[in-house]
């Protein structure tokens, strides 16, 4: 585990922010924004627990600006994991070379450092849920296999108030292993064109290098969305149909990874112990907490919208729209990672749509993204320099390509991250050093606690924290001291965000 290493007391350090008398009174930091628990109760964010200093937006306005006048819906099949926009992009000569260049690259790097049998097998062993039955069966809006609906068992449809209902389904979902999730009424130009499913029967997925020449893919490998005037969706092989009938909620989840393990990744060869930690999130999601929620809306008379196999990353809206929306984070330099208050970035992030009567939790600003004009770390540590090293962040959508971009969607003001670039070089080299050197990957010492507070009310001193990054020993580690260290279950502390529970008592 991490632990504080700077050269500075920790008296001193804190002085420096103004915590103990100086600069900035610590006592206006610290204050609560409740007075007293009445007035928290009463509160429209009494659904969820958050820390004080953690502010709340207006609906559909997160602190990265978004104009939904000019977004248009997006065609999911066109994200730079499919073969198609990379060849596209690149230039068939040059995508082929890096694709020859990749599977040169792994026989080369088999058994060194981050490769190692151990390492390989790890990697190996978090993929298994690749064939578990509860995944591979996985369909639009959940498997009906054993759940009974409220008819069915002789009771009446489950009925209560938007909190309430926001409360227990929050419950059910950490319960089934997310560290948080976040509703929001559902923006209908958020909702893919296509989807990148994939074929139920074959596997077959439009990312496949199958239709890198051979541009569109069939239905039944990219289905198209559609909305009806119906109360319950549907699919086909070809079709996924979203009711119009009823208001539906978009709802983000976030499910945490292991921040040692990801430390590990390297920047110019693979970690298997880095991947094992990104993989871990898609077995959560696929064989737990997706089915788990689906089952349990089921079983009070509602449905749950969600990922049909084979698809593990793409669902029916932008994941980390969801996340900003719903306000579990904010966006970050890296325009396709957001970032928890509270986990900060090292987490994957899922959505799903529901027809049940949630309430609405508004987008937050605790500093996040204003901290992430000042800091450059992940850009800086970026190996292919895909990530933007602007001062500001802009409503223009790069051209860097050969061709038109085709993976952005224009409404939005962010530090575009050139996603092709990345994904050239993550072909070859994995890296994914982004999100464990980010500034927010940090432990939950006291100390943070501190930093937290004065980056969501001030910018002054955010300088100042992106060179104390090294001190406290954050960023990446060595791989082979990973399978040493003394780390609780799944590699995660579940206490980040809790407020109650049996170690309390």
């Amino acid at each position: 585990m991490t632990t504080f290493h700077s050269t500075m007391s920790r008296r001193d350090f804190m002085k420096g922010l103004g915590l103990l008398g100086a600069g900035i009174g610590g006592a206006s930091l610290v204050a609560p924004a409740f007075h007293d628990l009445d007035e928290l109760a009463s509160s429209e964010q009494a659904t969820w627990k958050r820390p004080w200093w953690v502010k709340y937006r207006e609906a559909h306005h997160p602190t990265a600006e978004v104009d939904f006048d000019t977004m248009q819906r997006f065609d999911q099949r066109l994200t730079t994991q499919a073969q198609y926009v990379n060849n596209k992009y690149a230039g068939s000569t040059e995508w082929s070379g890096v694709l020859s260049k990749a599977k040169e690259f792994a026989t080369q790097n088999l058994g060194k450092k981050g490769n190692t049998i151990r390492d390989k097998s790890l990697q190996n062993a978090a993929t298994q849920f690749y064939t578990a039955s509860i995944y591979t069966h996985a369909t639009l809006t959940g498997s009906p296999k054993g759940i009974q609906t409220p008819e069915q068992m002789g009771l009446p449809k489950w009925t209560g108030t938007p909190e309430e209902a926001s409360r227990m389904l929050r419950a059910v979902a950490v319960f089934m292993g997310a560290g948080a999730i976040g509703a929001a009424e559902l923006e209908k130009k958020l909702v893919f064109t296509y989807i990148k499913a994939g074929d139920a029967k074959t596997g077959a997925t439009a990312n496949d290098a199958t239709f890198m020449n051979n541009w569109p893919p069939p239905l039944a490998a990219g289905p198209k969305i559609d909305f009806e005037n119906v109360a319950v969706g549907y699919e086909t092989p070809e079709r996924k149909v979203l009711p119009d009938a009823v208001n539906l909620h978009e709802v983000g989840v976030m499910i945490p990874m292991s921040k040692d393990a990801w430390r590990t990744a390297m920047p110019d060869a693979p970690s298997g112990v880095a991947q094992a930690s990104n993989i871990s999130r898609y077995r959560m999601w696929t064989c737990s907490v997706q089915p788990g929620i689906q089952a349990f809306l089921r079983g009070l008379g509602y449905t749950g919208y969600g990922y049909p196999y084979p698809d593990m990353s793409g669902g029916l809206v932008p994941a980390q729209a969801s996340a900003v929306l719903g306000g579990i984070s904010e966006i970050g330099r890296h325009s396709e990672a957001a970032i928890s208050p509270e986990f900060g970035a090292n987490h994957g992030y899922y959505s799903f749509l529901t027809d049940f009567p949630m309430a609405d939790d508004n987008p937050i600003d605790a500093g996040i993204f204003r901290f992430c004009h000042t800091c450059k770390r992940c850009s800086d540590a970026c190996p292919s320099g895909s990530i933007s090293t602007d001062a500001e962040p802009s409503w223009e959508v790069p051209q860097n390509y050969k061709v038109p971009n085709m993976n952005n969607q224009a409404g939005k003001k962010l530090f575009w991250t050139d996603s092709h670039s990345c994904q050239m070089y993550r072909t070859i080299y994995t890296c994914n050093i982004c999100r464990p050197v980010c500034t927010f990957n940090t432990n939950n010492a006291a100390i943070h606690d501190y930093i937290k507070v004065t980056v969501a009310n001030t910018s002054v001193f955010n300088s100042f924290f992106y060179t104390m990054h090294e001190p406290f020993g954050y960023g990446l580690h060595d791989v082979d001291e990973w399978w040493n260290l003394s780390l609780p279950i799944w590699g995660t502390d579940s206490t980040t965000a809790a407020y109650d529970g049996g170690y309390r008592k």
